[in-house]
């Protein structure tokens, strides 16, 4: 479908729906790329120029992933500046000026700005959520030493509290995962914030707990896929690697490989070289190197250049 005199082509994939728990901020934000991308012309793979081009031929004009574009049009994830300010060029571009657009790119990223600063928000709801799960425990584990101090000489009785604390037991078990999951997120966001000076040998964002945060959640994924929760276990890899530092972010691959963790590892490090910038791949392959995986260097070069 052709654009007649920069008024935007309707395409059924721009209009997303939002999640209840998608935020102002980013519903506004993505309701502007929505916009954007009605703009944007690329010209459909194999097929004729008169049709509508698809979300998968649009991402491949913006030159990022359907996955990622279909994130950011629905408001599940905020896109970094660099990608906003390359699509609103695009749509620029294509639609024959910035008057056809209805929004200014000063606009564009104040509402970027301002998504962002929600996303910031997260980390307090993270440790409010990790609080409770703190208190969550110590509730189970205090019920359970009640069915234990409780548990009468009757067979029947005794066999159906041994099925109950079986049952806390394994909640109990689920609730410290999380917490530890939740740590290892917080640590992440809290790295986020970069020092003044370049990272050397000994900096405080290297310390012992930060590494150990990324084995944590390394483990958990292995947990996770041991359970037969493939997907689950590769959305928290991708979700934890968004916000972790280079040298973290290598330290989780190395984790995953010693786990055993093949398929895991090798799924994240495309992924993570498809969606990533070419700064923060350098960054991650170096710390690969100098951990001693040429190998996973290797692979994360060649899926960022695929």
């Amino acid at each position: 479908m052709a654009r007649d005199g920069g008024v935007p082509v309707e395409r059924s994939w721009t209009d997303k729906k939002f999640r209840s728990d998608v935020p102002p901020g980013q519903r506004a934000l993505a309701k502007a790329l929505q916009n954007l991308c009605r703009h944007i012309t690329p010209a459909p793979s194999g097929k004729s120029p008169e049709m509508t081009p698809t979300q998968a031929d649009a991402a491949r004009h913006l030159l990022c992933s359907e996955s990622s574009l279909s994130r950011f049009l629905s408001g599940q994830s905020v896109p970094r500046l660099h990608s906003v300010e390359h699509l609103y060029k695009t749509a620029c571009a294509d639609a024959g000026g910035e008057h056809a657009l209805g929004i200014a790119l000063d606009d564009l990223r104040r509402l970027h700005k301002a998504a962002s600063d929600e996303r910031c928000q997260s980390c307090v709801d993270l440790r409010s959520q990790l609080t409770a799960a703190i208190s969550q425990a110590g509730a189970a584990e205090a019920e359970i030493t009640a069915l234990r101090q409780s548990a009468s000489g009757d067979a029947a009785e005794l066999e159906s509290l041994r099925r109950q604390v079986k049952s806390l037991k394994d909640a109990v078990s689920e609730l410290k995962a999380t917490r530890a999951g939740l740590q290892a997120r917080l640590t992440a966001h809290a790295a986020l914030a970069p020092l003044p000076v370049p990272r050397r040998r000994g900096d405080r964002q290297r310390s012992k707990n930060d590494l150990s945060a990324a084995r944590q959640v390394a483990k958990r994924a292995a947990e996770l896929r041991s359970e037969g929760q493939q997907d689950a276990a590769l959305t928290l890899l991708r979700h934890t690697a968004e916000v972790l530092s280079p040298v973290e972010t290598a330290t989780l691959f190395r984790a995953l490989r010693q786990q055993q963790q093949n398929e895991l590892v090798d799924n994240l490090i495309h992924i993570y070289g498809r969606d990533h910038r070419d700064q923060e791949v350098m960054h991650v392959t170096w710390e690969l190197h100098k951990q001693g995986s040429p190998d996973d260097a290797g692979a994360l070069l060649r899926a960022a250049i695929e």
